[in-house]
């Protein structure tokens, strides 16, 4: 699996998993983009459906903060689990967002 980074506007936001870059971009169009739809960043929408969105190679800074994203998550879960199997789908923020339609407990 290679790492690919999304940029809202050249502004990287998101690394994810994915096979290659064709299928990167595909997810990006069919998945990635009109979820991001769903996300705010300082009560600001990450994604307003309008700016331009691509997808590009991850850098090492960013593939570094996806590891540390799929650590934290495993240990949220409980697992501990590596299994790369699990990594396929995985997605980790580069910036701080909320989901805008989650409710506030």
């Amino acid at each position: 699996m290679a790492l690919f980074t999304v940029e809202v506007s050249g502004r990287p936001v998101l690394v994810f998993s994915e096979e290659d870059r064709g299928a990167a971009e595909e997810l990006l169009a069919s998945a990635i983009g009109p979820d991001l739809l769903d996300f705010e960043e300082d009560g600001r929408p990450v994604w307003d459906g309008e700016e331009e969105l691509t997808v590009r190679e991850a850098r090492p800074e960013e593939a570094a903060r996806w590891e540390q994203g799929l650590a934290e998550a495993r240990e949220d879960d409980g697992s501990g689990d590596e299994d790369d199997e699990d990594d396929e789908g995985q997605a980790v923020f580069l910036i701080e967002a909320v989901d805008a339609g989650a409710e506030e407990d």
